[in-house]
């Protein structure tokens, strides 16, 4: 079988340097290259058996140690080594918390960089000798409450994404990384920047951003605003809200970060069943048909899926109605997929009750 290596980094010297070790220990294998976080994402989504990959810990898009966790969790038989000019203890133990195979420092020569590989190739975890004069970067910082929001914006439905007022991409969740990875309609480019496939809509989306991100006055509260993004496969257009994010510590400042708000209408998030039925008080049946009216199927279409009569999915529904205190499906609709269980986009442990 073929070794495949993947090497995820947007400067092109290191690139080729560490391209250079691994054909010095692999002289026949593939080398496979990314220069941004979503580009890495993309790589990983092919049907290959990965070797190892190598990832720069701050190419564009990469958003630190939620990046790692990231390529993690869609490759995780894959041993992972990063790769960092930031060279403190703080940034090595950070980082092999996460589960990396190894840590590498930009300043390594090929030799140092060629037992780093070979010992996480051997099944073994690399950890070099830290700077103890260096401080770490900010992405390391011990801010729980960094954390705490990541891990809340990765349970969202749509994609989420911060930027700055040039469209810099400073962080994006999960579902974000999913939709960058498919490259069709709006990726990052190589230095970073938020863009769409469409020059005109990439001018409109920059111009919005910075508009949202630029205090224009004392009295005058920064603006977002919304559009539709094409997408060259020709399937449903994005929709795009542009946020602004309140103003951080230093007051003094006339910039802030934005939020963009990406959602597929391609892409159904079903609550589970048995959220539904703890929030409305619902019977399982109930809430599966609940469930079903949520993402567009007809009451005939599910009476068949779940052979009853019409008669029992109209009494059923008529129980959700009183229960939720609706009257037409659109109203029940419209108020689930406003409600907390719209965020559940996994199955979510509850007590085993009696809902009748």
């Amino acid at each position: 079988m073929k070794t495949t290596f993947v090497v995820a980094d947007d400067h092109p010297l290191l690139l080729e340097g560490v391209k250079g070790v691994l054909r010095e220990i692999e002289p026949d294998a593939e080398i496979l290259q990314a220069t941004s976080y979503p580009d890495l994402l993309s790589v990983l989504s092919q049907d290959i058996d990965f070797s190892l990959v190598i990832a720069d810990l701050n190419m564009p898009g990469m958003a630190g140690l939620d990046g790692i966790r990231a390529v993690q969790s869609k490759r995780p038989e894959v041993p992972i080594i990063i790769i960092s000019a930031t060279e403190s203890q703080k940034a090595i133990n950070k980082t092999l918390e996460c589960g990396v195979a190894g840590y590498m420092f930009k300043s390594f020569s090929q030799d140092q960089m060629l037992k780093a590989v070979e010992t996480v190739l051997e099944g073994e975890t690399f950890v070099p000798d830290a700077n103890t004069e260096m401080f770490s970067g900010d992405e390391f910082a011990d801010d729980r409450k960094t954390d705490f929001g990541a891990a809340a914006l990765n349970k969202l439905p749509m994609g989420v994404v911060i930027v700055d007022k040039s469209a810099q991409v400073l962080f994006m969740n999960n579902n974000a990384s999913d939709i960058f990875a498919q490259s069709d309609g709006v990726d990052v480019g190589p230095t970073g920047v938020f863009r769409t496939a469409k020059v005109g809509e990439t001018k409109n989306l920059h111009t919005m951003i910075a508009d949202a991100a630029i205090d224009i006055g004392e009295d005058e509260d920064r603006e977002g605003g919304a559009m539709i993004v094409s997408r060259p496969s020709m399937r449903r257009s994005f929709s795009l809200l542009v946020v602004p994010l309140p103003d951080e510590d230093d007051i003094s400042s006339d910039e802030g970060k934005v939020a963009v708000f990406i959602n597929d209408p391609e892409k159904f998030n079903e609550p589970p069943t048995n959220v539904l039925a703890r929030l409305y008080g619902l019977t399982e049946a109930e809430a599966r048909l609940l469930q079903g009216l949520i993402v567009g199927k007809k009451l005939e279409t599910f009476a068949d899926e779940v052979g009853v009569s019409m008669n029992t999915v109209r009494s059923h529904l008529k129980q959700v109605f009183r229960k939720t205190g609706t009257n037409r499906q659109p109203e029940l609709v419209s108020l689930v997929m406003n409600s907390s269980a719209y965020l559940a986009s996994s199955p979510v442990a509850v007590e085993d009750d009696d809902y009748e």
